[in-house]
């Protein structure tokens, strides 16, 4: 009796602590790049996958914890912002930004820690111009906020 009870008591203890819930995760099972359209990712062995995106019928999930835009520029319940146009891209000093209708907009530029580098707003108008020339080289995430109508659009911004 006493080693039945042990057991039920070992057993009961090892299930209570031996749950572990990745939630909207997966380990990655190799390494690689895989494009889709004008979307490009980037995974390595064993990282974790905590991100995950939908576009049309293409769904992603990352092996890297990058910035969550979302929660940094506030943006959680908006929609997609349609007709935008960031060109050239990979830029060397000026960046152009094409937008579809004359408004206010916010635009801000995070490195890939999620650390905020530029932010100004595009007022009342549909175009932009910026000099990026002192930017490192790297890649960047573009966020245009347009926070009236509740629209966002994120780019990734190759700097040279």
């Amino acid at each position: 009796m006493k080693y039945i009870l042990t057991f039920i008591a070992f057993l009961t203890l090892s299930l209570g602590f031996s749950q572990t819930t990745l939630r909207k995760s997966s380990l990655s099972a190799g390494g690689g790049s895989a494009t889709q359209g004008a979307m490009y990712m980037v995974y390595a062995l064993g990282e974790i996958g905590v991100q995950e995106h939908t576009m049309g019928t293409v769904h992603l999930s990352e092996g890297f914890v990058g910035p969550d835009i979302t929660a940094i520029v506030g943006i959680e319940d908006y929609g997609v912002l349609e007709g935008l146009k960031v060109f050239p891209n990979p830029v060397r000093d000026n960046l152009q930004i094409s937008l579809p209708d004359i408004k206010t907009y916010e635009v801000h530029i995070f490195d890939l820690t999620g650390q905020e580098i530029f932010n100004r707003n595009i007022d009342n108008d549909d175009r932009a111009s910026y000099n990026i020339s002192n930017f490192k080289a790297g890649v960047y995430l573009l966020v245009i906020v347009d926070r009236r109508d509740k629209l966002s659009a994120t780019v990734k911004l190759q700097k040279l």
